[in-house]
């Protein structure tokens, strides 16, 4: 991951690869969808009621999976400081993350960081940015 600051538009940028993973979680369940719908359209529910509620889940699990990411979170390279709300700090599972809230109600993640470190590093470059805690 690599993040840069421009002092003079403002702007921060993150080059990592969170955008490729998005799109490609979206893709994936796009094309589950299409495959349950088709699954779905020729399978009789009198005789495989129990399959039948199990694509339909799956499906149903698939379009709720596109509308979060394209609602509550973001993926793009390059933010402006007036677009930031903050920094916020989870703790998912024992572990730390990192997360900018947006002033749209949405989230940008640092998957990438792998330890302790890293994510003190993180904190302190974006609060030195003028990105305050959340």
């Amino acid at each position: 991951m690599k993040l840069e600051f421009n002092k003079l538009n403002k702007e921060i940028s993150i080059k990592d690869e969170v955008a490729n993973h998005t799109w490609l979680i979206i893709i994936l369940m796009a094309v589950n969808v299409f495959n349950m719908a088709f699954q779905l359209s020729y399978i009789s529910f009198e005789k495989n009621e129990l399959l039948f509620i199990g694509l339909a889940i799956l499906a149903l699990v698939s379009i709720f999976v596109i509308f979060f990411f394209f609602t509550k979170r973001s993926w793009k390279s390059i933010y402006k400081l007036e677009e930031i709300e903050g920094l916020e700090v989870k703790k998912i599972y024992g572990k730390e993350r990192i997360f900018l809230k947006l002033l749209n109600g949405k989230r940008r993640s640092f998957p990438i960081l792998r330890n302790l470190e890293e994510i003190e590093n993180l904190k302190k470059t974006l609060t030195n940015m003028g990105i305050k805690l959340v």
